[in-house]
C-alpha cells in the first residue's frame, strides 16, 4: 500500500468524524449559477452560514448505470463509495439494490439468479429475498415451521437501499434503514433539478479508470479539447492547421456569485475556439454527480446542451455517464476532424458490400440482433469515442499519480493563472468548503492504496464499458460465435479444395478446387476482421505491431 497524500489523509480523518457525528442534510435545492478562482468576498452572516452547510457523501442519489445497460433477467454487479452491491428487477417490474453479501454466509448475491417469482437467488445455498431484502426460502430449514421462524429473524435480511429509474438512470441511495427510505424519497434525483428539462436520446457510460476527483476537474476544464483531443502533423508533432479549428484563449470563466453551497455550485463561462468563441455557457453543478451545461449563441438561441453524472465506484475509479445534443449544426464541430483522404474513398468502395452483408448477418441472423445492434454502434463503431477516452484517461491518470507523489494540497500543487483555469479551481474549493476535500468512502474502505496503474490497465475497455452493458456483451458472443463458424467453414473448404484438387488433377477439372479454397481463404480473412472486432470490445491495445495506439 501506498502512503496517501496529505489531503486524503485530512479527508479520510474527516470521513471518520461525520460518519458519527453526521448532522441531518439540509433540503436540497435547484443550483443557480458561479464563479470560479477567488470567489467575491462574502458577508460575515453567508460565510457562518456556508460553514454549516456541508454535503454528506452518504446521503444523496447516485446514478449506477443507464437502465438500459442492466440485464432484468439476471443479478447485476454494482459498486458504489466502495460498498459492493446487486441490482436486480422484482416481479413488480421495479429494481432493487442491496448489499452484495448474503445474510447467511456472506457469498457474493451477484453470483446468484432469479428464481421463478423473480427473487434474488444465492447460489451458494439458495437463500431466496424479495425486494425489500427480507428472506422468502431459506431450503436447509429442517421443517416449515423452522423456515418461517428463520425468515422472520431481522439477521436473516438482506440489506437492502433506496433505488428507483428515473430519467433512463437506476439511481441508488447509499444509506439503508427506514430513515433512509424516507429522506430519499423527498430528495429529487439530479437530473430532475435542470431548468431545461431532460435530454433526448441515450446514455452512454463509462468506468474510469480514475478517481472522482481527477474526473470531476476534467469536466470543468472544457478547454483542454483544443490540445488533448485535437489533431497532430504526423510529421512535425506540431498541431495541424488544416484539421484544427483554431484555439481561442478563454475571456470569462467565473463561479457565480453566491451560487456555492452544500447542494453545488454554477459556473458561467464563454467560447474556447474560433468555432465557438461567440457562445455562453452556464454549468450547474448539482452534488455529488450532476453536470449539466447549457450553451447559447451571441442571439440567446440554444445551442449546445451536455448531461454529464459521475459516481465513485472506489478509489481510483469513477463512473461518467454522457448525454449530448446539438441544437445548431455548428455545434458538432471541432477539434480534431478527421481528414478523408482519396484512398480512404477507393477503399470504401471494396469495403461498403463487405460491411453491409456483415451489417446485415448481425441484425437478422443473431438471437437477440435488438441488443446487438446497439453493442456494434458502441464498439465496433465507436472507436473515435474510445480514442477521445483513452486521451483523457492517460492525462487525468497522469494528474492522479503526480499529485499522489508531490503530497500536498492542489494550491500548492496547481499554478492555476488564466480564466480557463477558474472551472477546476471552483470544483476544488467546493469540494474543501462543503465536502470535506475528498470523497467520504463505505465504513471499512480507505483510499490509500497506490493511484499508479499501467499502462495495459488505462487502455483496458472490457471493464472501462463492456462489461456493464448487456448490449456490448451480447454482441461480443455473438461475434465470438460468428468466428467459431467461419472458421469451421474455412476448415471444411479448405479440405475439401484439397480433395477436390487430388480428384481434379486426374479429371482434368481444377475449377471447384480453385473455388472451394478461395472460399476457404475468405472464411479465414472474415473470421480474423471479427476478432480484430472482439477486440475492440476489450482494450484498446492493438492485435498487431507495436501494442500501444497512436492516440495523437
Amino acid at each position: 500500500r501506498a502512503r496517501p497524500n496529505a489531503a486524503l489523509r485530512a479527508a479520510n480523518q474527516r470521513c471518520v468524524v461525520a460518519r458519527a457525528n453526521a448532522p441531518r442534510r439540509a433540503r436540497r435545492v435547484s443550483v443557480r449559477a458561479m464563479s470560479v478562482s477567488e470567489p467575491p468576498a462574502a458577508s460575515p452572516a453567508a460565510e457562518s452560514a456556508s460553514s454549516t452547510d456541508q454535503f454528506d457523501w452518504h446521503k444523496a442519489w447516485y446514478p449506477v448505470s443507464p437502465v438500459d445497460f442492466l440485464d432484468p433477467a439476471v443479478p447485476n454487479k454494482l459498486k458504489l463509495l466502495g460498498r459492493s452491491m446487486v441490482a436486480w428487477r422484482g416481479a413488480d417490474g421495479a429494481w432493487a439494490v442491496a448489499s452484495d453479501s448474503c445474510p447467511h454466509r456472506m457469498a457474493p448475491l451477484s453470483l446468484g439468479y432469479l428464481d421463478e417469482q423473480s427473487r434474488l437467488t444465492c447460489r451458494y445455498h439458495g437463500w431466496a429475498f424479495e425486494t425489500d431484502g427480507k428472506a422468502a426460502a431459506i431450503p436447509m430449514s429442517v421443517d416449515d415451521a423452522a423456515a418461517k421462524t428463520a425468515c422472520a429473524s431481522p439477521r436473516s435480511c438482506a440489506e437492502t437501499f433506496p433505488a428507483k429509474a428515473e430519467a433512463g438512470v437506476l439511481w441508488v441511495w447509499p444509506t439503508s434503514g427506514a430513515d433512509a427510505w424516507l429522506e430519499a424519497s423527498a430528495t429529487p434525483v439530479a437530473t430532475a433539478l435542470a431548468t431545461q428539462g431532460e435530454l433526448t436520446g441515450e446514455w452512454g457510460m463509462v468506468e474510469l479508470p480514475v478517481g472522482y476527483t481527477p474526473a470531476l476537474e476534467n469536466q470543468f476544464d472544457p478547454s483542454h479539447a483544443e490540445w488533448l483531443h485535437a489533431r497532430y502533423d504526423a510529421d512535425t508533432g506540431s498541431l495541424s492547421k488544416s484539421e484544427n479549428v483554431p484555439f481561442s484563449p478563454m475571456t470569462e470563466f467565473a463561479v457565480r456569485q453566491g451560487s456555492m453551497n452544500g447542494s453545488g455550485f454554477v459556473v458561467d463561462h464563454g467560447g474556447y475556439n474560433e468555432g465557438n468563441k461567440t457562445i455562453s455557457a452556464e454549468r450547474v453543478f448539482t452534488a455529488p454527480c450532476s453536470s449539466r451545461s447549457e450553451y447559447v449563441d451571441a442571439d440567446g438561441a440554444r445551442y449546445l446542451s451536455a448531461a454529464i453524472l459521475y459516481a465513485p465506484t472506489e478509489p481510483g475509479r469513477c463512473l461518467m455517464f454522457t448525454k449530448f445534443q446539438a441544437h445548431q449544426r455548428t455545434a458538432v464541430q471541432g477539434a480534431g476532424r478527421k481528414k478523408i483522404t482519396t484512398a480512404d474513398r477507393l477503399n470504401s468502395l471494396v469495403t461498403t458490400p463487405i460491411d453491409l452483408l456483415f451489417r446485415w448477418y448481425m441484425q437478422t441472423q443473431t438471437s437477440r440482433p435488438e441488443l446487438v445492434r446497439v453493442g456494434m454502434n458502441h464498439g465496433v463503431y465507436g472507436n473515435a469515442a474510445y480514442t477521445l477516452g483513452d486521451q483523457d484517461i492517460q492525462a487525468m491518470h497522469g494528474v492522479e499519480v503526480a499529485m499522489e507523489v508531490v503530497d500536498k494540497d492542489w494550491k500548492s500543487s496547481y499554478y492555476l493563472p488564466t480564466p480557463a483555469d477558474a472551472g477546476v479551481a471552483g470544483f476544488r474549493n467546493w469540494m474543501d468548503k462543503h465536502a470535506g476535500g475528498g470523497v467520504c468512502w463505505a465504513e471499512g474502505v480507505e483510499d490509500d492504496a497506490s493511484k499508479v496503474k499501467p499502462l495495459v490497465e488505462q487502455l483496458d475497455r472490457y471493464d472501462r464499458h463492456t462489461r456493464h452493458c448487456r448490449h456490448c456483451r451480447e454482441c461480443l458472443a455473438e461475434l465470438g460465435e460468428l468466428e467459431a463458424k467461419l472458421v469451421n467453414v474455412a476448415n471444411v473448404a479448405c479440405g475439401a479444395g484439397l480433395a477436390l484438387g487430388m480428384v481434379g488433377g486426374i479429371l482434368g477439372q481444377e475449377a471447384p478446387a480453385v473455388v472451394s479454397l478461395c472460399v476457404a481463404g475468405l472464411a479465414t480473412g472474415a473470421a480474423e476482421k471479427t476478432r480484430d472486432m472482439q477486440q475492440e470490445f476489450k482494450t484498446s491495445v492493438k492485435r498487431r505491431g507495436d501494442p500501444i495506439p497512436k492516440l495523437w
